[in-house]
């Protein structure tokens, strides 16, 4: 329940008040005719009421009549969409998630950030062309600066708190087979089948991959998954699972060293999935398979790893670079055939008649 207090300092046309919220002591003020509500944070007790009236109230009053209350707070959303930069540069994640936040902010830019409503912000999200799962980091960037605006004290509540969007519906896994895969190998040279062999072979994303140097390739048979390249920035991935070990094969190592340049990186100034789309276009033409997402790749690595129960969710999970196997079930629990097992029809896990088990064991000795 809302309660009020009459209690109220004035100045012409100004007006500064206090009334209670539930139990937290809010102030009420008006500056240029247009009304303001902030919360003091304070509970409601009579030392804190008497704070509020000889403290609180004329301090925000003199500010109001110097307006001073403006002076210190800004209020564009870049304003504030830059200072959530500045926060945030500390991240793994930043340099990958760095775009997306910029876009948010290029896109609100300039006006007032108190202006900007809840259904602006919900049009906005509907507005991008992409899956709604895919919007999280763009509703975790307006999260964040909406709620930077209300810690500065220019907003009472966050706008952008519990923003639902539909589900979306699942599309299949897209992946192509080992024959396809040999096609594709086949129809390409030079450091575009050296790129195709990592990718197929390792299940690195685009960024990863087009970040290796050759000192990655270490002795000790693993390709050490450091950084990430995207448009020139570098990062050290896009989880904390990113900087892992996978494995490489000397056929691969043998073909890497054929491209070796001067550049530090293998793949020279490509630093982006786009200066891959020409090579790709033409390599699926010429090998006459479905033309997928170069990101395929890594999906078609990770399907046949668990189709031909080569590793463990758990395994595909660390060589993925996922954060948890959680991750890496939702992706790729629709290519697992729960059939393809090796189980005798009479299978008893327990009981006291262990036959099905000793000639399951009996079996695997053959």
């Amino acid at each position: 329940m809302l309660h009020s207090r009459t209690v109220t300092h004035k100045k012409g046309k100004q007006m500064v008040s206090w009334y209670l919220r539930g139990k937290i002591i809010w102030l009420n003020y008006y500056v240029d005719g247009k009304r303001f509500q902030k919360s003091t944070k304070l509970k409601h007790t009579p030392q804190n009421i008497k704070i509020v009236e000889s403290k609180i109230i004329p301090l925000l009053q003199s500010k109001i009549a110097t307006g001073e209350i403006y002076k210190t707070k800004p209020k564009t959303f870049r304003y504030y969409g830059n200072i959530f930069l500045q926060s945030k540069s500390n991240l793994r994640t930043f340099d990958f998630k760095y775009k997306y936040f910029q876009r948010v902010i290029d896109s609100f830019g300039d006006r007032n950030i108190d202006e900007i409503t809840r259904l602006d912000i919900k049009q906005y999200l509907i507005s991008l062309n992409m899956k709604n799962s895919s919007k999280n980091t763009y509703k975790s960037c307006l999260k964040g600066i909406f709620e930077l605006a209300v810690d500065d004290g220019v907003l009472d509540n966050n706008p952008a708190i519990n923003l639902t969007l539909k589900g979306d519906i699942k599309e299949p896994i897209q992946y192509y087979n080992r024959d396809e895969v040999k096609r594709l190998l086949n129809a390409t040279n030079g450091y575009f089948k050296v790129y195709l062999l990592i990718a197929f072979n390792t299940g690195m994303r685009v960024g990863e991959i087009l970040g290796l140097q050759l000192g990655d390739f270490k002795d000790d048979g693993y390709i050490h998954v450091q950084r990430t390249r995207t448009k020139g920035r570098l990062g050290n991935g896009k989880t904390s699972n990113a900087i892992r070990r996978v494995p490489y094969s000397s056929m691969i190592l043998k073909e890497v060293k054929k491209i070796v340049s001067h550049n530090i990186f293998l793949f020279k100034d490509i630093d982006d999935a786009a200066g891959l789309r020409y090579q790709w276009d033409r390599a699926c033409r010429d090998a006459n398979v479905p033309r997928h997402k170069l990101y395929s790749t890594r999906h078609t690595f990770a399907t046949t790893m668990l189709k031909e129960n080569i590793v463990s969710i758990n395994e595909l999970a660390g060589l993925l670079g996922h954060s948890s196997p959680k991750i890496t079930l939702q992706h790729y629990a629709s290519v697992i055939d729960v059939r393809n097992n090796n189980l005798d029809k009479n299978f008893a896990l327990f009981c006291d008649d262990l036959v099905t088990i000793q000639n399951k064991t009996k079996s695997k000795s053959l």
